[in-house]
C-alpha cells in the first residue's frame, strides 16, 4: 500500500504579518519541523505544496528523495486548491491514500503519523483515518483514493475535513488524542510566543 504525505505550506500568513513558516524554531524554521517529522515517518513520499518562494525549506529537505515541491498558483483561493494541486500530481503516482498535514503545526509527533498509517494498513477498507482532540477532527488526516473525486469537488478555503461528517463518519476511523499542543497551529504572534515559551 502506497501512502504519501501532502504538506500544505501555501498559506498567506496574513494574521502573522510575515511568513510564519520562515520563523526560527528549534534551530531551523517552523515550516521545517513537521516536515522533518514527515520525512522520518513511513510515508512513501511527501508533496510540499507552496505558492511562491520556498526559502524556509532547508536544502537538506529539498534534496531528500522523499520530498517533492509542488507550486500551486491558485492557492490564494483557499486550502481546497492546495489539496487539489497535490491530487493532480498524485493521480499519476498511484497512491492508495494521502496524509494531509499542515506546515504550521510543528508539534505533530511522529507516533501520531505512524498510528494513522498503521490503522489504514490494518484495515484497508477505511476511507479515512483522522486524528482528533476534544471530539474535533484535526490534521493530520489520512484520505483514501476512494475520496479523491469528492475532494476534487471542494472549493474555497474548505479542507477535506468538511467531508468527514454525518453518515460518512462510519466509513473511517477517528483516533483521539489528549494533548492540545500537538494540534496547535501557529497563526499569530501570540501563538508563536507560546510555542517558544515551551522550548525553554
Amino acid at each position: 500500500m502506497k501512502i504519501v504525505g501532502v504538506y500544505l505550506a501555501a498559506g498567506k500568513s496574513s494574521r502573522m504579518g510575515t511568513n510564519k513558516l520562515a520563523l526560527p524554531y528549534k534551530n531551523t524554521t517552523i515550516g521545517n519541523v513537521a516536515l522533518k517529522t514527515a520525512i522520518q515517518s513511513s510515508l512513501d513520499k511527501i508533496y510540499i505544496i507552496i505558492k511562491g518562494n520556498s526559502h524556509w525549506i532547508s536544502s537538506e529537505m529539498i534534496k531528500n528523495p522523499k520530498c517533492s515541491v509542488i507550486q500551486c498558483p491558485s492557492a490564494h483561493l483557499g486550502q481546497s486548491e492546495s489539496i487539489k494541486c497535490a491530487l493532480r500530481t498524485i493521480h499519476t503516482d498511484g497512491a492508495d491514500a494521502i496524509v494531509v498535514m499542515l506546515a504550521d503545526q510543528p508539534s505533530i509527533p511522529l507516533h501520531m503519523i505512524e498510528e494513522i498509517i498503521a490503522c489504514k494498513k490494518k484495515t484497508p477498507s477505511l476511507q479515512f483515518v483522522a486524528a482528533s482532540f476534544d471530539n474535533i477532527i484535526s490534521p493530520p488526516v489520512l484520505l483514501s483514493a476512494a475520496m479523491f473525486p469528492k475532494i476534487s469537488n471542494l472549493s474555497g478555503d474548505i479542507g477535506a475535513k468538511a467531508l468527514l461528517q454525518g453518515d460518512y463518519l462510519k466509513k473511517g476511523k477517528i483516533l483521539p488524542y489528549d494533548q492540545f499542543e500537538y494540534f496547535q497551529d501557529i497563526d499569530t504572534k501570540e501563538d508563536y510566543d507560546i510555542l517558544l515559551s515551551g522550548t525553554k
